[in-house]
């Protein structure tokens, strides 16, 4: 994967979007319009914000020494499983993460770009898929 194409659309994001958030989430909300419910006592969209922040913290330490990724992304499986989000939904939403992020980035966005997210779903989905370790 072309982490570096990763970083530099993470940078773009920062450049020219205060929240990046509300559009992710607009993403996700019209592929998986059940999704939404789950937020309804997020009015100000904290918890949004918050969730978004903690993808990209993870996608991150992926990127880089992956010391928790891979065991943060199963550990919140189980967590979500427990309000009936589907497994599906992890890579669905990174893939409404590269959706929106292409939409700020707009002419700036490149096919690199757009590789290195679609190939980044298509592991975090085998990570979600992955059957459990144990220690």
């Amino acid at each position: 994967m072309d982490a570096q194409a990763i970083l530099d659309s993470l940078d773009l994001v920062a450049e020219r979007s205060e929240d990046p958030a509300p559009q992710v989430y607009a993403c996700l909300f019209a592929r998986y319009p059940e999704t939404e419910a789950l937020f309804i006592g997020d009015k100000r969209g904290a918890a949004r914000g918050q969730m978004l922040r903690q993808a990209i913290e993870t996608l991150l330490d992926y990127l880089g020494p992956n010391a928790f990724a891979a065991n943060f992304l199963r550990a919140e499986l189980r967590n979500h499983d427990d309000i009936g989000v589907p497994a599906e939904i992890f890579p669905a939403f990174y893939r409404s993460m590269a959706e929106a992020f292409a939409d700020i980035a707009g002419e700036a966005w490149t096919p690199a770009m757009e590789a290195a997210w679609v190939e980044l779903t298509a592991e975090v989905g085998q990570i979600v898929r992955a059957p459990a370790q144990t220690i």
